[in-house]
Order: C-alpha cells, then structure tokens, then sequence
C-alpha cells in the first residue's frame, strides 16, 4: 500500500511540473522559435511602424518644390527579435512588398501612397542573431535618398518591410502574425505654404490699399471697431475664440503674405491662425494653420508670408487665442495684405 502512495505521488508531481512547462511554452505562444519585427512604440500609426516627417515648400522658380526639411535618419533601422535564444547563428532576410498597402489601406480606411522608387534603398535587407541570443547584432538597414524628397506630395506614403526567409529553418522560422511580421515605414509629407516665423524683413510685394475693402466676422465681435482704417489704436474686439474673419479685397491678387495687428502684448497674439484664400467666395483652399510658436511678433505684427505668390480675391482667417482676460486678448486692430 505504501508503495502503491508513493507510485501514485511521483506521478503526480510528473503531472504537475509537466503542466509548469507547458505553461512556459504558452507564454511565448509557441514551443518553436519565431522571428519577428515587433518593437515597443516603433510608431503611433500604422501598429509595429517608423513614421517621419518631411515638409516640403514652393520652388518660387518653377511649379515643383523644394524639401526643406526631413526628420528621416540618413539609415532607417530596423531590429529583429527570436522567441527564443537561438541554437546557432541565423541570418533573416527581408523585402518591401508593396500589394500590403492597398491591403492595409482597406482593412484601415486609410489613404496611404506607395512611396515611389529611389527614395528608399531596399535590396539586400539582412539582419542576424548570434547563438544564444534574442535580438539581432545588426538591423535591417534601409538606406535614404534625401535629394528625391521634394517630389512627395500626397498627403502620407507607406513602404511595408515583409519577413522573408530563415537562412536555417531548423533553428525556426517566420512568424505567422502578420502584426509582426510586417513594419510600416511612413513618411508624413506637409506641404507648407506659410513661412514660419517671418518678419517684415522677409516681405515681398507691396502693401495693397483697402479703400474699398469689406470684412466680415464671425461671430460678430463684443466691440465693433475698424480693421481697415489704418488705424492701430481702434479694434474689434470678441469674448472668446475661435473668431472668423473673412476678407474680400474687391478683386483678384497676387497675395504674398498679410500682416496682423492684434495686440499691444506679445503674449495675447493669437495661438493660431488658420489660413485659406479663395477666388469665389465659396470654395477656400487652406493653406496652413501656423500656431503661436510659428508667428513672429514684433512692434504689434504678425506676419503671414507666402513661400510662392498665390492669385486669390478672398482671404478668410479662422483665429484662435488664450484664455487670458486681458483687455489685450481676443482683438484684432489692423489686417494689411501684401501683393505683386
């Protein structure tokens, strides 16, 4: 009988740590060893991604742009990951596939573009991971083409970089998850049409007369003054924000920039400005929303620049402000354009 307990005792602690073992293998989702790309915070947009920023402006010389800056690294990098510490040196191998693009854009309700050939260098895409080790000792490493970024103008493009194939299969193989199997490489493209920062030494074109100019507001302002006299010492003045103003100049122009008196403090100038232009009255285009940081201010101006002249008869002007109770905040007092 006692031997009968103590047969029975090891096989249940046989079961018992059989199930501790099972239960390690589950945590890492599979027994067999997996390559992956996933990586804590690559990106905010597409899961498992690398975005940048590239902002591109007017050529004021032809119909094209010009890139003026680029938050892409002159190597983007990307690490590979195994479940497990591998048995020997394996080398994975991956390739952009383009036919993914489409196939997140559906699945996403999303607009991204193929990034056209010769911005990024993807042949040869390798990384290893040495005996014993999880993590590759290089990276994948996509080399950029900074001269071709001016041609970028939709809105965002996407390069999918696809797992492909494990130099020795029998040291484990590609994950199945297509969430990790696959990183976005994103590039957010703006095209700024507004000089940040710019100031009255940066004006081209002349100051245009507003005689017979007419401005309308949204909501109407608390105090009524004049924004076209010429007159800085007279406002019109609101109790809260976002206000509108819409400009019409009477004719079509070739606007340059504009320039806006609204305060005596440089700490009550607007902490927005969204810009747009029309030639009808009806269909504006906007043109760009600079914010606080982005507008110089200097004796009472600020002023909005052009990169390019752009042709236009209305200006519409959609302005945001603080929440200081200043008698110096939510104003405008003068708004001037300039034009060719």
């Amino acid at each position: 009988m006692l031997k009968l307990k103590y047969i029975i005792g090891c096989m249940a602690m046989t079961v018992l740590f059989s199930c501790k073992k099972d239960d390690a293998a589950d945590i890492k989702g599979n027994a067999e060893t997996m390559f992956f790309t996933n990586n804590t915070n690559l990106g905010n947009m597409p899961g498992n991604s690398l975005s940048y920023s590239v902002v591109n402006i007017p050529d004021a010389a032809s119909t094209g742009w010009l890139n003026l800056s680029s938050g892409l690294p002159g190597t983007i990098k990307i690490p590979l990951y195994a479940t497990n510490p591998v048995r020997r040196d394996v080398t994975v191998t991956a390739e952009p596939d383009n036919s993914l693009v489409a196939v997140y854009n559906a699945a996403n309700n999303t607009n991204y573009a193929q990034l056209p050939a010769g911005i990024l260098t993807t042949q040869s895409l390798t990384a290893k991971i040495m005996e014993g080790q999880t993590t590759s000792v290089d990276s994948f490493s996509i080399g950029v083409n900074p001269a071709d970024l001016n041609t970028l103008t939709a809105p965002a493009y996407m390069v999918p970089i696809k797992l492909t194939t494990v130099s020795d299969p029998s040291i484990g193989s590609i994950t199945s998850n297509t969430t990790i199997k696959v990183v976005y490489v994103v590039l957010n493209i703006e095209l700024r049409r507004i000089r940040y920062n710019a100031t009255a030494a940066d004006v081209t074109g002349t100051l245009q007369s507003k005689a017979s100019w007419m401005v309308n507001f949204n909501p109407a302002p608390n105090t009524a003054g004049n924004i076209l006299d010429g007159v800085t010492s007279t406002y019109s003045r609101w109790g809260g924000s976002p206000v509108q103003v819409d400009l019409d100049m009477q004719a079509a122009k070739n606007v340059t920039g504009f320039r806006l008196y609204s305060t005596t403090s440089s700490t009550n100038i607007p902490t927005q400005m969204e810009v747009s232009v029309s030639n009808d009255g009806i269909n504006y285009e906007l043109l760009g929303s600079p914010l606080r940081a982005n507008l110089n201010y200097a004796s009472g101006y600020n002023y909005v620049l052009f990169y390019k002249p752009i042709t236009a008869r209305y200006l519409r002007l959609k302005v945001s402000y603080g929440t200081s109770t200043s008698s110096n905040n939510f104003r405008i007092a003068e708004l001037d354009v300039y034009a060719n």
